[in-house]
């Protein structure tokens, strides 16, 4: 029998947020530059904490910690972290490192991560790569700051999803809202911010060394692939399945002992549990991994062996 604990997200103002996370059931009091929900979390500066059931109160971190054997895994601190991020503006440009630069230079997971595109202008565009051939040029274009030569977009729509692996440069851009999947890690290295300014007048400072040994030269060829239903992605970090239900099905996961999901529209039940948008939760089965889903209802559903 499976164990479902549904978890409290937690919100963080951006200075590129917007208004948008309502739109997507969450209460954020009107605030109209609320950037991120951290929906799925164990980091300890943001995590999310179980509301239901005997481990109520508990945040996913402490489940965790006191329960890694429920979920078969090797990791010493609960391995992914899930977010709905929305945005009135660019976001910084951005890397992330690998596991092995991160574990030297912060004792922490990599940054690998995936966009599942929520929502979006017509015609919109989010920046994902690089056009630098080599080490040389990239240092060359970074430093005389030829960022319209150097930073590379394409076209998205929603529906849309994008693997981000560590060392890929890239940016949402104003009014897109994302899912988004990825290590457990808050290592980002700024490269480019568009001259912004904080609160207090000055230019937001960046991470130009790391970034530099960082990105990934010649950038990776990936492809915007668009799915309505199925599997996103399967790799050493993560696995991601896109589930939008219409008639009472079960779906199996016998590879795993637990999983994490999050509704993105519509409302049903999954195992006999009311689910609607906006909610997020684990769950664990010692036997057979299954979701038995009634209802029209999206999710997002992830793991990591």
């Amino acid at each position: 029998m499976s164990q479902i604990l549904k978890l409290k997200p937690q919100f963080l103002k951006k200075i590129w947020g917007s208004h948008r996370l309502q739109n997507w059931g969450y209460d954020i009091n009107n605030e109209t530059n609320m950037g991120e929900a951290w929906v799925i979390s164990a980091l300890d500066s943001n995590p999310t904490a179980i509301i239901n059931g005997s481990f109520q109160g508990l945040t996913l971190k402490e489940f965790y910690e006191r329960n890694k054997n429920l979920f078969n895994l090797t990791y010493n601190e609960f391995p992914l972290l899930s977010k709905i991020i929305t945005s009135d503006d660019y976001l910084s440009v951005q890397v992330h490192p690998n596991d092995e630069y991160a574990k030297t230079h912060h004792q922490s997971l990599g940054k690998a991560e995936c966009w599942y595109i929520l929502d979006c202008p017509k015609d919109a565009k989010i920046i994902y790569g690089h056009n630098a051939n080599d080490n040389q040029q990239l240092t060359t274009m970074i430093n005389e700051k030829q960022w319209k030569h150097f930073l590379k977009e394409v076209a998205i729509v929603p529906g849309d999803f994008l693997y981000v692996p560590p060392g890929k440069v890239h940016a949402i851009t104003p009014e897109v809202t994302i899912f988004e999947l990825q290590q457990s890690s808050d290592i980002t290295y700024r490269l480019y911010d568009f001259d912004r300014k904080d609160d207090e007048g000055n230019l937001r400072s960046l991470h130009l060394k790391d970034s530099l040994a960082t990105i990934t030269v010649p950038d990776t060829n990936l492809d915007v692939i668009h799915r309505e239903n199925g599997l996103l992605v399967n790799n050493e970090y993560f696995s991601l399945h896109l589930i939008n239900n219409s008639l009472p099905t079960t779906y199996d996961f016998n590879e795993t002992k637990w999983l994490q999901l999050t509704v993105v529209s519509g409302a049903g039940t999954i195992n006999d549990e009311p689910f609607k948008m906006d909610e997020s939760a684990i769950i664990l089965d010692d036997k057979i991994m299954q979701l038995t889903i009634t209802g029209t209802i999206k999710l997002l559903v992830s793991y990591c062996k």
